[in-house]
């Protein structure tokens, strides 16, 4: 497929969230990490060093932050090759997710950007009920307890409570509700200085289960399919296969007076997920562990697919009533 000549602003804020470390080694580049310095060298040109997400090449007096930069200077692209180019490579997520919590730390300590979020929830509704397909009914409940809402840029913030929802914001991640020409779909953001090892957390009723999820579109589509079934759960959003999210959330838990029981994965049906799976059990008990998997790829998949069973019954049903009346 040709690479567009344009990229938009969330195309821009997607591919300046991948650390140019990440970037290099997904491109196969060979670096070495100085012990005690706390920078990379290029194995390639010994004069060309990383720091944080800075480079600098000595010899050729050359210098710059983040893989868009680098990617123009070194690989000769231009901005909007540089943007896709980006955007559509694979990471090696746990890596990522380990550079985040270093940076983090660097940082100081969250304060959530509430001067971002708007009044409106046009955007994020349509996004969740019509797009994702979630049900209109948690959308709202999650808009009226501000779990989630909408920001500048129309993106859905899932924001982390303390308490299962219920306590104070320590972290973040924004979903874009716009498709993006890459892997990634859409724009995705974890907010810097969150929690370490939290995610997007709600309790229904007084949880003796924690079930985890890859991303917080699957937990609550899970939630849809599954709302009459489910009480006393804790649903936890991983963003991604982090098995310190478990934990962490069941620390948690622990500490608010909880007495966990049982953790279910309900993960991806895919070879991440069930590989996850495998290296969970190796973690716990069998006793204490359940695995819950879609019939499709994610949970996403299957409630969209449900759904859409659901309204070819419908529509039929009505069809018949129709051919009913007119006899």
């Amino acid at each position: 497929m040709a690479t567009s000549k344009y990229v938009s602003s969330d195309e821009i804020l997607s591919a300046k969230q991948i650390h140019l470390v990440d970037y290099l080694e997904a491109k196969g580049e060979q670096l070495k990490k100085e012990s005690g310095a706390g920078y990379y060298r290029h194995q390639e040109h010994d004069s060309l060093v990383f720091k944080d997400n800075l480079y600098y090449w000595n010899s050729k007096q050359e210098k710059g932050v983040g893989a868009i930069s680098f990617a123009m200077m070194y690989y000769h692209l231009n901005f909007v090759e540089a943007v896709h180019e980006i955007n559509t490579l694979k990471y090696n997520e746990q890596a990522r997710e380990q550079r985040r919590i270093e940076q983090n730390k660097k940082q100081g300590p969250f304060r959530y950007p509430a001067f971002l979020d708007v009044k409106e929830t046009d955007a994020i509704q349509n996004y969740l009920v019509n797009e994702r397909k979630i049900n209109p009914r948690l959308v709202d409940w999650l808009i009226k307890n501000e779990c989630i809402v909408q920001d500048q840029r129309k993106n859905v913030v899932f924001k982390w409570k303390e308490q299962g929802g219920k306590g104070e914001v320590v972290g973040a991640n924004r979903q874009g509700t716009i498709k993006l020409d890459n892997k990634r779909g859409s724009f995705k953001q974890i907010l810097p200085n969150g929690k370490e090892h939290s995610g997007f957390t709600i309790d229904i009723g007084n949880p003796t289960k924690i079930i985890a999820f890859e991303s917080p579109i699957d937990m609550l589509s899970y939630w849809s399919i599954k709302q009459k079934e489910l009480t006393d759960v804790r649903l936890v959003s991983m963003d991604g296969l982090k098995p310190k999210t478990i934990v962490q959330s069941h620390i948690d838990a622990k500490k608010e007076g909880h007495v966990i029981e049982k953790w279910v994965l309900a993960v991806d049906n895919d070879e991440a997920g069930l590989n996850f799976i495998e290296t969970i059990k190796k973690l716990v008990k069998p006793s204490v562990l359940e695995v819950d998997l879609p019939s499709e790829k994610d949970w996403n998949d299957q409630l969209k697919k449900q759904m859409k069973i659901a309204n070819m019954k419908h529509l039929n049903m009505k069809n018949n009533t129709e051919l009913v009346l007119e006899r």
